[in-house]
Order: C-alpha cells, then sequence, then structure tokens
C-alpha cells in the first residue's frame, strides 16, 4: 500500500496522475519548528522526511510519501498565513521581487529511505498595486491561507501576479514527482531503491 502523508488537494490531484490507488492521512509534525537558519534545501527535506515518519507506526509495512515546500524571498521563509492579515503582508512582501520555492518529496518504507527528491523554482511576483491585492484577498481567502505564498500558480492565467523565471510545474505546485514513474518501475521490477 502506498500513504501520501499530506492533506493537500494539490499533491492528491497529482500522485492520481502517477498512481491508481493509494490512501491520504495528514502528517502529524509542526513544521514551524523546522524552519531554522539552516539551508533551505535542508529544511524542506528534512519536513519531507519527518512528514512520513510522523505516521509510520499507523501504516507498517506500507510505502510511506512525504512532501514539503518552503518559499525564501530576501533570505526570509515565507509561511502559510494564519490570517489574511498576514497573507496581505506576505504578498505586499513579494512585490516586484524573486522569490525561490523549494520542493521535496521522500519515500519511506520500513524506517528505510527508498527515493528522496528536492528541486528548486525561480519566479518573480510582478509590482502590483496594493488594491489589487485587496481585491485579490477579498476573492481568494482560502487561496491566501492555504499556500505558502498565498497564490496558486494554476490561477495565475486570471491574476498574472506571477511571471517563471525558471523550473518546473509540479516544483512550483510543491509536489516534484514527475520521475516518480521511473522509480516505481526500479523498485517493483528490478529491485529496492535507496536514497
Amino acid at each position: 500500500k502506498i500513504v501520501l502523508a499530506s492533506s493537500s488537494e494539490t499533491r492528491v490531484n497529482i500522485l492520481k496522475k502517477y498512481i491508481d490507488s493509494f490512501l491520504v492521512k495528514p502528517h502529524k509534525i509542526n513544521e514551524n519548528s523546522f524552519k531554522t537558519d539552516r539551508q533551505p534545501r535542508k529544511i524542506v527535506n528534512e519536513l519531507a522526511k519527518n512528514k512520513a515518519l510522523s505516521i509510520k507506526n499507523d501504516y507498517p509495512n506500507c510505502m510511506i510519501i512525504g512532501s514539503d515546500q518552503i518559499l525564501i524571498c530576501d533570505r526570509k521563509i515565507l509561511s502559510k498565513p494564519k490570517t489574511l492579515k498576514e497573507g496581505k503582508q506576505n504578498l505586499l512582501f513579494l512585490r516586484n521581487k524573486n522569490h525561490r520555492l523549494f520542493s521535496s518529496i521522500y519515500i519511506l518504507h520500513n524506517d528505510e529511505c527508498l527515493y528522496s527528491r528536492t528541486t528548486s523554482a525561480l519566479l518573480f511576483f510582478r509590482n502590483v498595486l496594493e488594491k489589487e491585492i485587496n481585491a485579490y484577498i477579498s476573492e481568494n481567502q482560502k487561496t491566501v491561507l492555504s499556500t505558502v505564498g498565498s497564490y496558486k500558480i494554476e490561477e495565475n492565467h486570471k491574476h498574472n501576479f506571477i511571471k517563471v523565471i525558471r523550473g518546473d510545474k509540479e516544483t512550483i505546485l510543491g509536489f516534484p514527482i514527475k520521475d516518480l514513474g521511473i522509480f516505481f518501475t526500479f523498485t517493483f521490477f528490478l529491485g529496492r531503491a535507496t536514497c
């Protein structure tokens, strides 16, 4: 059995493109406790790993997929806002700046890492007017509160806030699994992969 240690609708929908059947179980970690001054790649990888570890006792002998994403702008980590006011502050902070998204996936089975991958993307948030941000927040409260940048790239065609400088879509969505099909082929038919 395969278990996704996440409650993210985006990750569930992406995984469905690759795997027909899997369980979804929210992780049990406090993400903010990992967001220290360490290098972003290490932080996001540790978060993905610990999300998988947090539910391993509930699903022994299962393959557990943990994943995470962090956003860095001006050397500051932005987290999902707790309030719309915080969301607005984050959006105003991103204006007219480049920011980087780091996304990681970690697959655990019987305390062993089978697969780990961390990728990054570079984006630019255009210099939008504050009234545009106010209108966006009013119409997209769920998105503002549920994403690290308070925006969804898949909705960018409506708002045109973001320019992708480099990075693939799955990294920007926070679930870099485009090589997962190759991994599962190797794991199930050629033997076990390790990190």
